[in-house]
């Protein structure tokens, strides 16, 4: 690096100076081999390192001499003879080591067969374009190692041959799965030298191993694929038949068509108990009671909790109600966190635990109160909560859902655990024909056999949705309903056992592409509601979402995954949007016990939990993709002095951080110290973990990420730095302001960003000619009003757009903003907090949601105007008004969802034809609107409508006259009413 450095300075450009460069390039590219990492014999290394050193003072010799002070034309023809020296030293250097290099034997690594087929297909396409274009292998370019480019663009262009033509023969096994059978050591050593084939073009990009991957581990490889690609054009030209394979084939597309259903929980054979655990809870003892309910893992203890807990009777009744998901792992913090914001409508603050319990407690004193604890696998997690719970006679009550009766009784107070019986062979039966056949009936020829699978079902539930989900895709076909009852027939075991059983048989029927977006869902925690816009990204991040539809975006294909999934019923649906899109997921706990023992298995992902902190060697983590949640044994473990931390894997690829909420022992650790040596890291989500100061320059040796999640106090947006495969970026940054610079316009491949109001370097945006052609999302920009169109003009197709304006809030001058030009736009949110009003807002005519935040409601209201397609409309008010008069020429026909936030008016002058088709309507924090009128019962669409924190009696009076109004005219109970005070 001296030599390197020493040559830049006032260097004359000749041949003995590009001698020397070749030379001193070259050197550099071994010294940086890494030769640490394999067997290399002692002598071998100290004679070639003889060589390095005698080329290395040959260099410094010719750079004197070349140093324009010491110039002597006299000394040119020698200084070239000593350059021609340098260069033959060179090439017998190189000689020496690419002979040993291929001397040494390749021993291939395991890697997950799970989406083996999309992977091999996704290493193609990367394969094609490397021969294609030379952009991706810059520095292999220069002059010194012109020739390993040359072997690696060779070996790329056969790989791609190669694969193709055992890519092309899987395929065609897939789609005759149930005659022939290619065997599976072929298919496995196939995919695993796929994963080797990248993880070695990776490494050689970034540097790292570069001779070792050109000379031993590629050839190796290819040997290896030639050799099984013969193997395999025999067999299956010669149509050998092996075991006929009797199991359930997958198909490579699931239906297309995803509806939504109207009610995720089917709730079938449990009325009866339902409503005597509603009776008590609301009659019974006149002292604090828990209710527990038992049932093993499927049995469907949670659905139940959720029907009582959501019915209109204890609504009504008791003041406030919480649910709280404790699972086997939890944080007491977290959880009085949890109680606490339902119950108040705020978070707290405070550092020490035992005084936010105080306050839980002195805030439920006196209300009648309704928890429900979810998931309790022990006593302790009640003997953390109990003290927070008062007891003043007025029956409130508290919910436990467990699996273990011995925790029903620890906890029961007066009234015996309920213990959960199994559903009937009949109940099983009719959860069955609604969940294949949702609206529909069953036909009459199937109504035999699916009594039959129903019986195999052990009165489970959730054997009986996932059951339900096989069979959707041919539920109108009699012969496949019989190979369904004969797959079951095949499970045996105790009915915990026989649960993975069924989720096992749901797995093998996905089809190849969705088998990893499953398996993914073992990254995250036990009852862990996913959004489904981080999931998707880290789906598309991963690699696997493939098979792009002509016109169809990554992101619409992965929600069609998703989709999938849901329809298999191997995923839940957590929350919904306004429009009935899924906006959170997550699994039930036995299909999360499958993804992590199947992982496991396959070495497809490791989960690692913190309190066992014997288990937090990182060095050791040989999967790929790592998720560790880490608690305050592993906290500790991370403050030891710095010699005493192991290092991560170097071929990690994924790195998924969770953690308890412990930000205050955070600083003590800085774990991007480490993550920026893993130079192949694909994935980093970091995000539970804050930091106190971060530079993006730290992490700019990680030119293969595509997804990054941060927490930070600062971060430092480097001018120089660039992540050119960046798809994704978080940064969770809210205490200081963020500069973005010219640079960030050069990450071209962003897909999806989400920061807290970075500003744009003024020069950066105008001077910067490169355009975000992929960006789709970009959350919580600060932009000058006036510049809005330039933003958008670099962001052509973004769909989901955040900003808050910004300018001088008292000028008065009147101006125009326009954005109905962007018509890609689906969802806006505009935050004038600060800054001027504009006169006129041209939004695009197709936009669907919209968010205005802190701009007068009247004048809000008449930029909807020219919104044909609005669906939803949020509008947040701050300044006082005692009246909103909504003018009845103005007309939402569309509008789904409307929300109406901290309005300061008493009064709402409204005709219900202004929203003809409105579903739900949201008041938040309105304390001074008196009521809602009694005309909103004509709309004959509105399903909800939710009250928070309003704490006007008058106005939830109007909500429940409406509910009345419309049960009696038309005789059955379409609204919903919710009031969270």
């Amino acid at each position: 690096m001296y030599l390197k450095n020493k040559k830049l300075e006032n260097f004359p450009n000749n041949v003995s100076t590009r001698t020397i460069d070749v030379a001193i390039e070259y050197l550099l590219v071994f010294l940086n081999a890494d030769v640490s990492n394999h067997a290399i014999d002692g002598n071998w290394l100290n004679e070639v390192m003889e060589k390095v050193g005698a080329i290395v003072g040959d260099v410094l010799y010719v750079i004197q001499k070349l140093l324009p002070s010491s110039i002597n034309k006299d000394d040119t023809s020698k200084n070239n003879i000593w350059s021609i020296q340098i260069m033959e030293k060179t090439k017998d250097l190189k000689g020496q080591v690419k002979t040993y290099y291929k001397s040494l034997k390749f021993t291939p690594s395991q890697f997950p067969p799970a989406g083996g087929l999309c992977f091999l297909e996704s290493l193609l396409r990367k394969l094609n374009e490397m021969s294609k274009s030379k952009s991706c292998l810059d520095f292999m370019m220069k002059p010194h190692i012109g020739n390993l480019e040359k072997e690696l663009s060779s070996l790329a262009f056969i790989l791609e041959e190669e694969f193709s033509s055992l890519s092309s023969i899987f395929r065609d096994v897939a789609k005759a799965h149930h005659e022939h059978k290619i065997p599976k050591n072929l298919h496995r050593r196939t995919i695993n030298l796929a994963y080797e084939v990248e993880v070695a073009i990776d490494s050689i990009l970034v540097q790292y191993n570069v001779l070792w991957h050109i000379f031993c581990s590629l050839p190796s490889i290819l040997k290896e694929i030639k050799h099984i690609c013969a193997e395999v054009t025999e067999m299956w030209s010669a149509d050998v038949a092996l075991k006929p394979c009797y199991v359930i084939a997958p198909s490579k597309h699931l239906p297309t068509r995803h509806s939504n259903p109207v009610n995720d929980e089917e709730i079938v054979g449990f009325e009866n108990d339902t409503e005597k655990m509603i009776q008590y809870l609301i009659r019974g003892t006149n002292e604090l009671d828990v209710l527990s309910i038992v049932g093993m893992g499927g049995q469907g203890k949670t659905t139940i909790a959720r029907q009582v807990y959501n019915n209109d009777i204890i609504v009504s009744c008791f003041d406030v109600r919480a649910w709280c998901i404790i699972s086997q792992t939890y944080n007491w913090r977290e959880l009085l966190q949890e109680i606490f914001s339902q119950v108040t409508g705020s978070k707290d603050k405070e550092d020490k635990d035992d005084i936010l319990a105080d306050k839980l407690r002195k805030h439920l004193m006196g209300k009648r109160y309704l928890i429900v604890l979810d998931d309790m696998w022990d006593g302790t997690a009640w003997d953390d909560l109990r003290l927070s719970f008062p007891d003043v006679g007025n029956r409130s009550r508290i919910v436990v859902t467990t699996r273990l009766e011995k925790v029903g009784a620890y906890v029961m107070h007066h009234i015996d655990p309920y213990i959960l019986p199994f559903l009937t062979p009949e109940e099983s039966c009719q959860l069955l024909q609604k969940k294949v056949f949702q609206q529909e009936g069953c036909p009459p020829e199937l109504q035999d056999v699916s009594l039959a699978i129903a019986k195999r079902c052990k009165g489970l539930p959730l054997v009986v949705v996932l059951v339900a989900g096989i069979i959707k895709r041919k539920k109108t076909e009699a012969s496949w309903w019989d190979v369904v009852e004969k797959s079951l027939l095949s499970s045996h075991g105790e009915s915990e056992g026989y649960s993975l059983s069924v989720v096992q048989l749901s797995y093998d029927n996905l089809p190849d592409h969705l088998r990893p977006c499953l398996l993914y869902m073992g990254m995250f925690l036990e009852d862990t509601k996913i959004p489904v816009s981080k999931l998707i990204s880290l789906w598309i991040a991963e690699g696997f979402v493939q098979n792009i539809e002509s016109g169809r975006v990554m992101e619409e294909a992965a929600e069609g995954y998703l989709m999938d999934l849901i329809h298999s019923n191997v995923v839940m649906v957590s929350k919904r949007k306004y429009n009935g899109k899924v906006k959170y997921c997550q699994v039930h706990d036995v299909v999360l016990h499958f993804c992590l023992e199947r992982s496991r298995e396959e070495k497809f992902m490791l989960l690692v939990k913190g309190h066992y902190s014997h288990q937090f060697q990182p060095s050791e983590w040989k999967e790929s993709r790592v998720s560790f949640n880490y608690s305050n044994e592993l906290s500790k473990f991370a403050s030891l002095r710095s010699k005493t931390r192991k290092t991560f894997n170097q071929h990690l690829r994924s790195l998924i951080m969770t953690n308890g909420g412990l930000f205050h022992i955070s600083y003590t650790w800085d774990p991007f110290r480490q993550c920026s040596k893993l130079r192949l890291v694909k994935v980093l989500d970091l995000s539970s973990h804050k930091v106190e100061c971060l530079s993006s320059a730290t992490l700019q040796p990680l030119i293969h990420l595509k997804y990054l999640a941060l927490h930070t106090s600062k971060f430092d947006f480097h001018p120089k730095s660039h992540l050119p495969n960046l798809e994704t970026l978080i940064v969770n940054c809210y205490a200081n302001t963020m500069l973005l610079p010219g640079t960030f316009w050069k990450m071209e491949k962003l897909r999806h960003v989400d920061m807290h109001l970075p500003e744009f370097d003024k020069q950066g945006i105008f001077e910067e000619s490169s355009k975000l052609e992929n960006l789709r999302i970009l959350r919580a920009v600060v932009i000058e009003i006036d510049r809005v169109d330039v933003l958008l003009g670099k962001c052509p197709n973004v769909q989901e757009l955040r900003i808050r304006f910004k300018g001088d809030r008292k000028s008065r001058e009147p101006f125009c903003s326009t954005l109905e030009s962007f018509t890609k736009l689906q969802s806006v949110f505009i935050s004038f907090m600060g800054s001027p009003i504009p006169s006129e807002l041209h939004l695009p005519s197709n936009l669907k949601k919209l968010v205005l935040d802190g701009i007068h409601v009247e004048k809000a209201i008449y930029f909807t105007v020219g919104l044909p397609n609005l669906e939803c409309l949020h509008l947040r008010d701050f300044t006082h008004s005692e009246e909103w008069y909504l003018p009845i020429d103005i007309t939402l026909h569309k509008l789904k969802f409307l929300k109406l936030s901290y309005l300061r008016i008493s009064r709402w002058n409204v005709s219900e034809e202004s929203f003809p088709l409105l579903e739900t309507l949201v008041i938040n924090g309105c304390s001074k609107l008196e009521e809602i009128q009694l005309s909103f019962a004509n709309i004959l669409t509105l399903k909800q409508i939710k009250l928070m924190y309003s704490g006007n009696e008058s106005l939830e009076a109007s909500v429940e006259r409406i509910k009345e109004e419309i049960t009696e005219n038309e005789g059955c109970d379409r609204l919903n009413v919710i009031i969270i005070k």
